[in-house]
């Protein structure tokens, strides 16, 4: 098998290294295609008008093509330059220059298992070409559409080294199963990770937005559908390009925590609030302190020497061994606080100087900077018949957190072979390798250490638990003793055979494979922060994943006289997935440098392991048929049925109807007196789509072995575990779109708008069913989710001077509401426990509704600080309490607060996302800006607890001489506040500048004499800059979190952070 790979390989590079020549022709041409500026266009398909023949520019903009007459024309296309005709006329040689025409009707559209102009498309699709890819430096595919098509939301999940985007595509649409896109590349639909192939391998992303173009795929089509091109062989002379680049990443902003002084300080005041700051720490003690005493901070500091050194800094000593400080007299104002607060009336207090006391800062020992280098070869050339596409990448980035990098090697492969005009055949193959470390949260759990704590003790050793508290380990070890290893190993490819049986008819027959591997290695280390001293543990798995995919199309194209054109696709598929894993996990390891490898049972560890095995196939059949009348009035129709395994027999098909029409109301003749639109088109289309939403086997019913003692002899027995879901059915969403594409003023203005509007119906979900039954629940289809919004996407071209210089701006705008619309059908009602309410997006945040902090002048009489009081009218609470704690609303009105005064807080899920993005290009230099914007969503982020102990982002909370509205008295003798959840919520809104880049392209004389077709070189600032309203994290990398715990260790925290980065790239075309 592997040989012959080899060879087949082999052959293939032959093929390409020595292309065939081209048959003589009657009239050769030769030229060059600039653009408005005079710069050189590479990678523009010059063609024979009517004919096969055609070449692609190299990147000086030249091109050679043989014409067969010298009247023939030639059509020249380029992405976002649209088409332009030129008749030969006997000339030999042609100079073109191409302007700009966004959203140009005649650009080509993947439509799925075909392609159309973007004039023709009935639906809505956007496109993301390999312009708009490469302008901002990405690790992977989902970060490349961020901001850059309207309806689309992809917000990063990590920006750790390998780190992704979580993408949905108008609102999230169901309950319980997956609510990503599907993705198909090459034709093939993806399985697996979709970030495992190199964004400067794409060609173009077209994004299928409703469900009139999401229909012809099905059960997989809920969420949208983004199909990926990859870049194909052209033409022409063999050129090379080089893309290489190298950045510099620093941590974006720090969380903002306290110094040693202020947790020093931070700690005193929780004891204080108890009465029990004093040199025995007793609560019961007629002595209370307020004032930074000695024998009191030894009491709460002398647990770890280093950390009562950093206090004792803070000091002016007599006798540091005694802990006797020298004093300074007590004013009249702070002996009138003391009585105010019922605490010892001292004549004289220590002399304390704060800004003496020692800090470590724990951030910046946990952080390095950051790197990554990205290097990629690619080579594209042929003839006529033979075609072929090549390319190569490395990518390397180390993390701004040691332990934490990502390694990926990539091989891209095209090519298609003509020989004869009526044949083609052809393979596409994307290969890629990585390893990913994933490693331990080095910066996260710095942000919880002890500021006056140490790292290393004299000898330099480190500490492993810095202020000797137990629960708080040193984090700066974990590089060496945590790894979380995966290694990647990914094979996307398929061929093809095309044959035209007749004039207009066409035959394909494609064969896909998507061959993924992953093996993941854990391990943590004695002396790591997961394991606090304990012996080390480890685990191994491997994941093996295989699909494959058969297609069989017809094509149809024709026309019948100059009014009608028709075109019909019919589809049969075959796809099969398949998935298994494997687990080995080990506890009390021997010895530490055996790490995974060699997991085995001995005295000590114990072994244990888990495995899985899933399969399910689809057959799916598939129609489309379009119709066009006089170029202007287009319809679309198109029916699938898919039979999934995953369902019952009854269930397991379903039919997938969709319908859309377009009118070219700039065909009208009408038009013609309306200058002001060059192009104008309305869009309206229907479809119904499904989803699958459960896993193989489910429907089918379980069994579970249990043991039962039979006269003192354990028997075994098997009896259900899981009920059998003979009726379950599809999800199915229902979608209606309305659009208009539009050009204004010599198409300097262009855009699109869209409205919709979908159902998804017969949600899959947990339904609770009476015990007797001997089941706690089952699956049912209940419950609808409705999602509607706008989409707007603008160009404008603003300045376009003959001089060189140009200014054009991109704007998106996209505002979706979603809402569950029922849940349970007859007497329907909230499901609090899953979070899911009428009304309300699917991701939505459900507790008490903070209203501050009490403050004194709410209390019946004044304050004194340890003692309750009842509070005034219009103070809710359950028990009787004191300034200081936190206050929550009482939405029900019954003076008591309860579970009944919980309520919706907000959505995860944003109100709305834009992006802007501006170019200026004066001659040979291009300026860019990319900003993107998110508002209205809630996110949930760490606070410490309250109890003086714990270490966590800085809080201003209350005390009696700062009565804060922010945050709750601290309270040595309560670990969690009562409510001290509902601080956890902040606005996830943000304003975040994406991109500043800078293009200087090297002049083309400059270039000639090295025999360079073109090269530039180019400044990057990814992430300069973040506005949110929340300070301490980044809230686009918070996770959903829908019961916060009683922990303050859980939920999004200071992992979520983000990095700004400085790129420095270099790109160059040989020919």
């Amino acid at each position: 098998m592997k040989n012959t790979f080899t060879q087949g390989l082999c052959l293939v590079l032959l093929l390409f290294l020595f292309t065939l020549s081209s048959f003589a022709q009657s009239f050769p041409v030769t030229g060059k295609v600039v653009d408005a500026n005079g710069q050189p266009l590479a990678g523009v398909t010059v063609q024979v008008k009517g004919s096969a023949t055609s070449v692609v520019s190299g990147p000086d903009g030249t091109f050679q093509i043989s014409a067969p007459s010298a009247n023939a024309t030639l059509v020249f296309s380029y992405v976002g330059f649209g088409t332009h005709e030129e008749a030969v006329n006997n000339r030999g040689q042609l100079n073109i220059s191409m302007a700009p025409q966004a959203n140009s009707l005649q650009d080509v559209v993947v439509v799925g298992y075909g392609t159309k102009r973007r004039g023709d498309v009935t639906g809505a699709i956007a496109t993301v070409n390999a312009e708009k890819i490469k302008a901002v430096p990405v690790t992977n595919v989902t970060q490349a559409l961020q901001g850059r098509v309207a309806g689309v939301d992809a917000s990063m999940s990590s920006f750790r080294p390998g780190g992704g985007a979580t993408i949905r595509i108008r609102g999230n649409r169901s309950l319980g199963a997956t609510n990503e896109p599907l993705f198909v590349v090459d034709g093939i639909p993806q399985s697996y990770n979709i970030d495992d192939i190199n964004p400067l391998d794409i060609e173009s992303m077209d994004v299928l937005k409703d469900a009139s173009a999401t229909a012809i795929y099905g059960v997989r089509g809920a969420n949208g559908v983004i199909q990926i091109t990859t870049k194909k062989g052209k033409s022409g002379r063999i050129s090379v390009e080089y893309n290489g680049s190298y950045s510099i990443d620093k941590l974006l902003e720090p969380v903002k925590v306290f110094n040693g002084p202020e947790w020093a300080q931070y700690r005193r005041d929780a004891f204080i609030a108890s009465r029990s700051y004093n040199p025995t720490r007793n609560s019961q003690s007629p002595i209370g302190l307020y004032f930074p005493d000695p024998l009191s901070d030894s009491a709460l500091f002398y647990q770890d020497l280093n950390m009562w050194e950093s206090v004792a800094m803070g000091y002016t000593w007599i006798d540091k061994s005694r802990f006797i400080a020298a004093k300074r007299p007590t004013t009249e104002e702070e002996k009138t606080l003391l009585r105010n607060l019922k605490l010892a009336v001292l004549d004289s207090v220590a002399i304390y100087d704060p800004s003496k006391v020692r800090t470590t800062d724990w951030q910046d020992l946990a952080l390095q900077t950051g790197h990554t280098n990205s290097h990629q070869i690619s080579i594209t050339g042929g003839s006529e018949k033979f075609r072929a596409a090549f390319s190569g990448s490395y990518f390397d980035q180390k993390g701004i957190e040691p332990g934490q990098d990502y390694l990926r090697y990539t091989f891209n492969q095209s090519s298609d072979f003509r020989p004869i005009k009526i044949i083609n055949i052809g393979s596409n193959l994307n290969y890629t390798w990585a390893i990913q470390n994933l490693g331990a949260s080095v910066y996260g759990n710095s942000v919880g250490q002890i500021p006056l704590a140490l790292p290393y003790d004299s000898a330099g050793n480190l500490i492993l638990f810095p202020g000797n508290d137990a629960q708080i380990v040193n984090p700066l070890n974990d590089p060496n003793s945590i790894i979380d290893e995966n290694k990647i190993s990914r094979l996307i490819g398929s061929i093809f055979a095309e044959i035209q049986l007749y004039k207009g008819l066409k035959y394909r027959a494609a064969f896909g494979v998507d061959i993924a591997n992953v093996r993941r290695g854990t391990f943590n280390g004695a002396i790591s922060s997961v394991r606090q001293g304990n012996p080390a543990n480890a685990s191994y798995s491997i994941r093996n994943g295989f699909t494959w995919i058969l297609d069989n199309i017809v094509n149809y194209d024709t026309k019948i006289g100059d009014k009608h054109a028709l075109s019909f696709t019919l589809l049969n598929e075959l796809q099969k997935i398949q998935a298994d894993t494997s687990t080995t996990s080990a506890e009390n390891l021997t010895y530490e440098s055996q790490k995974w490898y060699s997991l085995q049972n001995n005295n000590l560890a114990s072994v244990t392991g888990t495995g899985s095995f899933a399969q399910y196939q689809l057959l799916s059949y598939m129609g489309r048929a379009n119709y066009t009348l006089m170029d202007k009035y287009i319809f679309t129709l198109s029916i699938r049925n898919d039979n999934s395994s995953v369902f019952p027999e009854g269930h397991a098909g379903l039919w997938f109807p969709s319908g859309a029409f377009a009118w070219r109301v700039d065909a009208e003749p009408f038009m013609n007196n309306v200058p002001l639109f060059n192009s104008l088109k309305l869009r309206l289309g229907y479809g119904s789509v499904g989803n699958s939403a459960i896993a193989p086997y489910q429907t089918a019913g379980t069994l579970n072995r249990s043991l039962y003692n039979w006269a003192d002899n354990p028997a075994g027995g098997y009896a259900p575990g899981t009920l059998p879901l003979p009726d379950l059915t599809w999800e199915r969403t229902n979608a209606l779109n309305a659009g208009v594409d539009f050009g204004m003023m010599k198409n300097r203005i262009t855009g699109t708008i869209d409205v919709y509007q979908s159902k998804t119906i017969d949600q899959i979900q947990s339904r609770s069913i009476p015990a007797a039954s001997g089941f706690t629940s089952v699956l049912v289809n209940l419950g609808e989710v409705k999602n509607k919004g706008i989409e707007i996407s603008l160009s404008t071209v603003n300045i376009n001077q003959p001089n060189g210089f140009r200014w054009v701006t991109d704007f998106m705008f996209s505002k979706n509401k979603e809402e569950i619309k029922t849940l349970f059908g007859e007497n329907d009602q909230d499901n609090i426990g899953n979070q899911w309410f009428l009304g309300w997006p699917i991701r939505t945040y459900y507790d008490y509704q903070e209203q501050g902090v009490f403050q004194y002048a709410d209390t019946l009489r004044g304050g004194i600080l340890a003692d309750y009081y009842w509070l005034k009218a219009g103070n809710k609470s359950n028990a009787l309490l004191q300034p200081g704690k936190l206050r929550v609303e009482d939405r029900n009105g019954d003076t008591l607060i309860t579970e009944a005064d919980k309520t919706q807080l907000g959505s995860q899920v944003p109100n709305w996302i834009g992006s802007f993005n501006s170019t200026l290009s004066y001659k040979n230099f291009d300026l860019g800006i990319y900003v993107y914007v998110r508002n209205g969503s809630l996110v949930r982020i760490l606070r410490p607890q309250t109890n003086g102990r714990q270490v966590g982002p800085f809080v201003n909370y209350w005390t009696p001489t700062n009565p804060t509205n922010e945050y709750s008295q601290l309270n040595n003798t309560i670990d969690v506040q009562t409510y001290w959840q509902s601080k956890s919520f902040s606005s996830g809104s943000f304003v975040r500048v994406r991109s500043i880049s800078l293009t200087y392209r090297l002049p083309k004389d400059f270039l000639g004499k090295y025999k360079i077709g073109s090269a530039s070189v180019y400044f990057n600032a990814l992430n300069p800059f973040l506005w949110a309203k929340v300070d301490d994290v980044d809230p686009e990398t918070l996770p959903y979190v829908s019961s916060y715990p009683s922990s303050s260790n859980a939920g999004g925290g200071p992992t979520s952070y983000s990095y700004r980065s400085y790129v420095f790239g270099l790109r160059i075309g040989l020919q």
